[in-house]
């Protein structure tokens, strides 16, 4: 039986300014949940969401009576659905009669006003299904389950209603809420985000971000003294795919969680950011191509949880992804070994589900990373916001926060984003025409914190998400004002003195010989095991290879063993 409960009354809304997405954000009576709280549903007047699998047919018979243009309908990247203009911006009266006369005109379609939210203000939109937080499992008895165990997070189930509209879906969630056993319930919704970039020059020469003369850099050199990092160690990117075959990026195959099932790879025009963020990671060192990742030696994998969408007919770095797209994700990565994740999106209205995501897997031990947002404000974009994340902020090379960075409470700290050469969707597709392009972004910060928290838990593996946090806080480089700043946090990222910190400090690996001290025995036995050699006790940066790199490590630390 269809759910038919009141919606919230309507009352007067004044206009809103065009956003920067071309929507224009007007304030309604609607509102939506989030965990224990009640967020405020902003709306545009200009369109109406709906899904259907024949839309041409299923509205033809309406659309000119309710003033809806479906000629000019764009398609959703999530399958059936669509987003329908109308021929003027409607009241909330006149969104309310349009969404509930297209449901009653035609059982095959969902209707849906266009919902905005979030600190950039853009889409949500409510599905024909709730995603549960139950912690008595005979809550959902009686409903039909589509997944009862969301991304393997225990006690999130998600389930189907029979709905026709998304006010009946917002009432639904609101009666589920109230029901005993369960902490939450939401929709699950379609709902858009940001990619933090401005892509620029493909040919910038260097990367600065790893090493420059003024030392505003991540002193990654001074780090692969030490070592590259491990293989073992993966960063998950939650982002639009990664080139699965790219000759550059050090990773392990992705995979897919959209509708697209392209095992992690990129497939959409307007794709190409993931294999930006995952070089700034485990770009591959000493390969005679291209550049280098801050972390080389540990792998990235793909978990593509939205697709990049040209709605407007540009490039314009939105997305566009499901709560269950992105729980899943988080929970594949978390499930599948990942130490740490990087985020370099945002800005889009926060989930519950999300939310309780990162939280649970950051509580098994995953590392979290966000960008910070790239709108020069001081409000941190969800889901970098969150306790459970580390929000990253951009410099320039000068040191200098960049003049797009958003910053704020609850910054973590600072990395280099602003004209970051990096490796790009191989061949003509994402920024650039070759395999590698210039970007800026907290976008590409991000990446560059969780490579170095990857060289981290390289050097200790035992390290709890905290404690790996605490140590790249004491580490960073003080910049700005003395100890934390809401500018650059704890300072900029430090790959060499946080990796240094992390050393347990049982032994010292540079001592071969057990003798108490780093000298000629140990140099004997790098000469005995030079050559490809992994596992060896002279191979100090991981890389399988006992070579110059090590013989150089030894030097640094010759004398007594500490």
């Amino acid at each position: 039986m269809t759910i038919m409960m009141l919606a919230a009354g309507v009352c007067a809304c004044g206009a809103g300014s065009v956003g920067e997405a071309a929507f224009a954000p007007r304030a309604s009576c609607w509102t939506r949940p989030y965990l224990d709280r009640t967020l405020p549903c902003l709306v545009d007047p200009n369109w109406i969401v709906v899904r259907s699998s024949n839309l041409t047919h299923d509205l033809t018979e309406v659309a000119d009576g309710l003033g809806l243009d479906v000629s000019g309908a764009r398609p959703s990247s999530v399958a059936d659905w669509s987003y329908v203009p109308t021929r003027q911006p409607l009241s909330d009266a006149e969104i309310e009669r349009t969404v509930r006369t297209l449901a009653a005109h035609n059982s095959a379609v969902f209707a849906s006003p266009l919902f905005l939210g979030g600190t950039e203000l853009l889409p949500w939109i409510p599905m024909p299904e709730l995603i549960i937080q139950a912690d008595d499992p005979q809550a959902t008895d009686g409903m039909v389950v589509l997944d009862s165990s969301l991304g393997g997070f225990e006690g999130m189930v998600r389930v189907a209603i029979d709905a026709d509209t998304a006010f009946d879906v917002l009432d639904a969630a609101r009666l589920m809420a109230e029901r005993e056993g369960v902490a939450w319930a939401q929709p699950n919704a379609i709902w858009w985000a940001k990619h933090f970039y401005t892509p620029n020059d493909a040919d910038y020469p260097s990367q600065w971000a790893l090493n420059q003369s003024n030392d505003m850099d991540m002193n990654a050199p001074e780090c692969w003294d030490v070592m590259f990092g491990d293989s073992s160690i993966a960063v998950a990117i939650l982002d639009d795919g990664i080139d699965q075959d790219h000759p550059d990026i050090s990773q392990i195959p992705g995979a897919d969680f959209t509708d697209e099932n392209t095992g992690g790879d990129h497939t959409t025009t307007c794709d190409g950011h993931g294999s930006c963020v995952g070089g700034c990671v485990a770009a591959t060192i000493d390969n005679g191509i291209g550049v280098t990742g801050v972390a080389p030696g540990c792998r990235v994998v793909a978990a593509r949880i939205f697709n990049a969408i040209d709605f407007f007919g540009f490039c314009l770095g939105f997305i566009e992804t499901t709560d269950a797209w992105i729980v899943n994700g988080i929970g594949w990565a978390t499930q599948n070994g990942a130490r740490v994740t990087n985020s370099s999106w945002g800005g889009g209205s926060p989930s519950s589900s999300v939310t309780s995501a990162f939280e649970q897997s950051r509580q098994a031990g995953v590392v979290h990373f966000g960008a910070a947002g790239n709108d020069s404000s001081s409000n941190i974009s969800y889901p970098a916001s969150l306790s459970a994340l580390y929000a990253v902020s951009a410099i320039n090379s000068g040191g200098n926060l960049a003049s797009f960075s958003t910053y704020g409470n609850g910054l973590f700290c600072a990395a280099p984003g602003e004209g970051i050469l990096t490796t790009d969707w191989a061949g003509s597709g994402g920024f650039s025409n070759g395999n590698y392009a210039t970007v800026d972004g907290t976008s590409f910060a991000s990446p560059y914190a969780a490579g170095v928290a990857a060289l981290v838990l390289s050097a200790d593996p035992s390290l709890s998400a905290d404690e790996v946090g605490d140590i790249m806080a004491a580490t960073c480089k003080d910049r700005g004002s003395a100890g934390y700043d809401t500018s650059y946090g704890w300072g900029i990222v430090d790959a060499a003195a946080a990796v240094d910190a992390a050393d347990p400090g049982d032994d010292c690996v540079w001592d071969t010989s057990g003798n108490g001290q780093v000298d000629a025995d140990d140099l004997l036995n790098v000469i005995a095991q030079w050559g490809a050699c992994p596992g060896c006790s002279s191979d100090f940066d991981g890389d399988g290879v006992v070579g110059a790199d090590d013989i150089l490590a030894l030097i640094g630390h010759w004398g007594p063993c500490a």
